[in-house]
């Protein structure tokens, strides 16, 4: 496979076109790995990553995953099916719920860890210096948070 864009473009270009289509090949690679091995998606595994933190309300779950209020209720309606997450009243407001993750979804956030850091392993940390590493994070911290000061 080759480095997406043509040699006249310009060289931005071609790096956010490279990351855009790596980011979807890594992204569908993981999600058939976590799927076949423990039954999460990625959006599972995500909503048990922030949850794990602290509990959160519907609303904030949405904004953390990038999703939809509709997409978010589904991700939640699974992982509550699964007894990975419960809902319960937010005491500081009626009208909000919010989501616990449970001693099911630590141990399911454990075992999706550790199928997600085998797969990202196995394509960045075999091919790419620690120095590397720390170039693309500042660089992509940069562009997030140029991304997020524009929204806001």
């Amino acid at each position: 496979m080759k480095i997406m864009g043509h040699h006249d473009e310009p060289l931005w270009r071609r790096a956010a076109t490279t990351t855009l289509h790596i980011s979807l090949i890594l992204k569908a690679d993981l999600e058939e790995m976590l799927q076949e091995e423990t039954g999460l998606l990625l959006a599972d595994n995500e909503a048990l990553i922030n949850l794990s933190l602290q509990p959160m309300r519907m609303s904030d779950i949405a904004e953390k995953l990038v999703l939809s209020r509709g997409g978010t209720t589904k991700v939640i309606d699974r992982l509550e099916e699964l007894g990975h997450v419960t809902r319960r009243p937010d005491p500081d407001d009626r009208r909000a719920t919010l989501v616990e993750i449970t001693d099911s979804g630590r141990q399911a956030r454990a075992d999706a860890r550790a199928v997600v850091d085998r797969g990202l392993e196995k394509v960045w940390s075999q091919h790419i210096t620690n120095d590397e590493a720390s170039v693309i994070v500042g660089v992509m911290q940069r562009v997030l948070d140029a991304s997020h000061g524009a929204k806001h």
